[in-house]
């Protein structure tokens, strides 16, 4: 695991040095890759938490709310390839973390829901460092009583 993660730090830091044609536009390319990644982040985060308060609203809704939950999860993936640095890593690090099934992330007491939201945070706080800060909408954990 350890030797991948350095790989891909090293091709990562590869690819940057290649794709720039002065020192200059180095941090400008992380910058404004990263600030894609981080909306698109942002934007696939509060669905998932809005598509997660709503429920499914029916016994008829809980296929397509399934469905659009499971697509807002698999926007994360999509975009940690085009992430880089610190945002590709705690991106990465939230995406090994999701469930196969993303009803988990909604059960009382879910362990795999308050990992999506620390990890998240740590997206969003690599975002910020990155200059792309971005605002997540508070994620619905239930709690036993």
């Amino acid at each position: 695991m350890r030797s991948t993660l350095i790989s891909v730090v090293a091709l990562s830091a590869l690819v940057a040095l290649t794709g720039c044609s002065s020192s200059d536009s180095s941090s400008d390319s992380a910058s404004g890759a990263n600030a894609e990644v981080c909306a698109q982040f942002a934007t696939a985060y509060n669905n998932l938490a809005d598509l997660t308060k709503a429920g499914p609203g029916s016994a008829e809704g809980v296929d397509k709310w399934e469905a659009d939950k499971d697509s807002a999860v698999a926007e994360f993936s999509a975009s940690v390839d085009e992430a880089s640095d610190s945002v590709k890593e705690s991106l990465t690090t939230l995406v090994a973390a999701l469930p196969a099934d993303s009803l988990e992330l909604a059960e009382p007491d879910s362990e795999s829901g308050q990992a999506l939201v620390d990890n998240a945070t740590a997206v969003s706080n690599s975002c910020d460092a990155d200059g792309n800060p971005v605002e997540l909408s508070e994620f619905p954990l239930q709690k036993f009583n």
